[in-house]
């Protein structure tokens, strides 16, 4: 059971020319069935869970193309703890991945550690890796991916394309029926209704409606 609170001292409104109300809703979860929670849109960060518009893939149903299947003969990766070590090797991909989107670096890496990776290289280069948490309760298994970082350095490699096979192949590894891609929001997440096996929490089901998807991502955009 996850138990909402609502910060109504960080939260703020308008009740004179119109009504409006934001109070930070988050979870605390009361017990271990995170499959439960996860099924219901919550993501978990750090000590909160929070109810997105959660996109996942059904790890039986995901399918690379031919042109993913062929460019990640090229890319070697290997599993790993997070570790000081790990995060050492991270920093400056992260670095690299950040201005390459101009994406603030409002997340530590070290906020990660205790998580699992899969380091992806390239000619015996580290390129890239994708940081992810597994979760398991008496139902099952499954995967949620965090954080994606490349480099850039070598565009061809499509290697986000790439790094979506490898995760379904870790899950499938591990039993796990899906792959949470954490929230669909503006147009960056848009790439996330390409993948076969695609769905999306409305906030009361789990939709395969992308032209819906995209609309709102595209109205996130330009709010």
């Amino acid at each position: 059971m996850i138990q909402v609170i609502f910060d109504h001292i960080t939260g703020y409104g308008k009740v004179t020319k119109e009504d409006f109300i934001f109070s930070d809703p988050k979870g605390i979860a009361l017990d271990t069935t995170y499959l439960t929670y996860l099924s219901e849109g919550w993501v978990e960060w750090q000590d909160y869970w929070y109810n997105l518009r959660s996109v996942r893939l059904r790890v039986e149903d995901y399918e690379p193309t031919k042109t993913v299947k062929k460019l990640s003969k090229q890319i070697q990766y290997s599993l790993h703890f997070v570790s000081e070590e790990v995060l050492t090797l991270l920093e400056p991909i992260y670095r690299k991945y950040t201005d390459k989107h101009s994406f603030k670096r409002d997340i530590n890496l070290e906020d990660f550690k205790g998580f699992e990776c899969l380091l992806y290289y390239y000619e015996e280069k580290l390129v890239g890796a994708n940081i992810f948490k597994l979760y398991k309760d008496t139902t099952g298994r499954t995967l949620v991916s965090y954080q994606f970082l490349w480099d850039y350095e070598n565009p061809k490699l499509s290697l986000g394309n790439v790094s979506q096979l490898f995760e379904c192949r870790i899950a499938q590894f591990f039993r796990c029926n899906h792959v949470y891609l954490l929230g669909g929001y503006e147009l960056a997440s848009a790439y996330k209704a390409d993948f076969k096996g695609f769905e999306w929490w409305t906030g009361k089901e789990w939709s395969e409606d992308k032209t819906l998807y995209l609309n709102l991502c595209k109205r996130d955009t330009y709010l």
